[in-house]
């Protein structure tokens, strides 16, 4: 008897893990595609569970598009080959010289949004009028260097055009040093590193929104924010106060979760959303604080190559003009370009004494506007 039941179990373990190993790799392209796995050490079921973890059911599955998904995979080259044989000869030259025609109005003259204003030329300013665009100058130590995608807003002293006034007034904006009243109008929004600088960076004027263990994914719907000794959500946090600058470090707590491009769809909406609420506010984007070279070659998921794929990217929704990207690694990391071994205690966050490097460092990014 005591065999039939083993065995019974054993069945009915092995069923479930197939059942769930199933559902997994019938999700990973639907209701899973935002979610990653290493098939070579994790099962697809793994998928399935992350999927629990946040809400999502494998009822929850397009069965409709899943099975119009999988007949119809058709490889890339024999579609560009039915493409090719069906168009037309002058379509195709018609396609060909469209795409080499710029459309009325864009380029750097325009300043609209997402228009890019390319010159290589040493000294020279980018006079943008718009939110969101970017001064594309190659040249070291010319003076376009805030806002270049992947640095940080430059010292340099850019003048770059003030969003809502003509062109030809512009307003040099740059890193200054300040004091300890800057961050008197500041909020810092984070996971458990903004937590610990809560409690020993000695920015005792300053608010915080910060909670062990925050990421992205849940920012928006947990309320973790205190205001007037109440518990309220990110978005009441921010609608009840307006503050001259927002702190934003986060994205720690999302490794191992879903992909980069998933993240940084969320992170990216996070920014925005807080453009929205406190649209006269600089926004601080900071960098990941990254682990230690031992921890990072050690862990697949805590590592310092996923942080900096993070950073980088973080980096280019930075506009130098409202949006602003810092990187307290800078001051941090040793030769090896990981956290310095002697600052943390679990190889990820600082010592409490620590925490003064990084309201040092804070100081030497101030932004203010200087007369041009």
């Amino acid at each position: 008897m005591k065999k039939f039941f083993k065995s019974k179990m054993v069945v009915s373990i092995l069923a479930g893990w197939f059942l769930l190993s199933g559902v997994g790799y019938l999700g990973k392209d639907n209701i899973y595609q935002n979610y990653s796995v290493n098939t070579a050490k994790s099962p697809y079921f793994v998928l399935v569970f992350q999927g629990f973890r946040d809400h999502i059911y494998p009822w929850d599955i397009k069965w409709r598009e899943l099975f119009e998904y999988y007949p119809k995979q058709t490889p890339n080259h024999v579609l560009a080959k039915e493409l090719e044989d069906t168009q037309e000869p002058e379509e195709m030259e018609g396609n060909v010289q469209a795409s080499d025609e710029k459309e009325p109005g864009t380029g750097a003259e325009t300043g609209q949004p997402g228009t890019v204003a390319e010159t290589g030329q040493p000294g020279t300013v980018a006079d943008i009028g718009q939110p969101g665009t970017v001064a594309d100058i190659g040249q070291p130590g010319t003076e376009a260097d805030i806002g270049q995608p992947g640095t940080e807003a430059g010292n340099s002293g850019t003048e770059i055009g003030q969003p809502g006034i003509e062109e030809t007034q512009t307003v040099r904006r740059k890193f200054v040093t300040v004091e300890e009243d800057y961050f008197e109008d500041a909020v810092f929004i984070g996971d458990s590193r903004t937590v610990g600088l809560q409690d020993y960076g000695g920015l005792d004027k300053t608010d915080f929104f910060a909670t062990v263990g925050m990421n992205v994914y849940d920012l928006w719907t947990d309320k973790f924010c205190e205001v007037n000794g109440e518990k309220v959500t990110l978005e009441e946090a921010l609608t009840a106060k307006q503050y001259g600058k927002i702190y934003f470090q986060i994205g720690i707590n999302e490794m191992g979760r879903g992909t980069l491009d998933g993240f940084m769809e969320k992170y990216a909406q996070s920014v925005e959303k807080i453009r929205e609420l406190q649209p006269e506010a600089f926004i601080f984007l900071q960098g990941i604080m990254k682990v230690t070279t031992e921890k990072s070659n050690s862990d697949s998921i805590f590592n310092n190559q996923g942080i900096q794929a993070r950073n980088e990217r973080i980096a280019e929704l930075a506009d130098g003009i409202t949006v602003f990207y810092i990187d307290v690694n800078e001051v941090i990391c040793d030769e090896t370009g990981g956290l310095r071994a002697d600052l943390t205690f679990d190889n990820l966050h600082l010592y409490g004494s620590k925490y003064g490097i990084w309201v040092d460092f804070l100081k030497t990014r101030g932004i203010k506007d200087v007369e041009s």
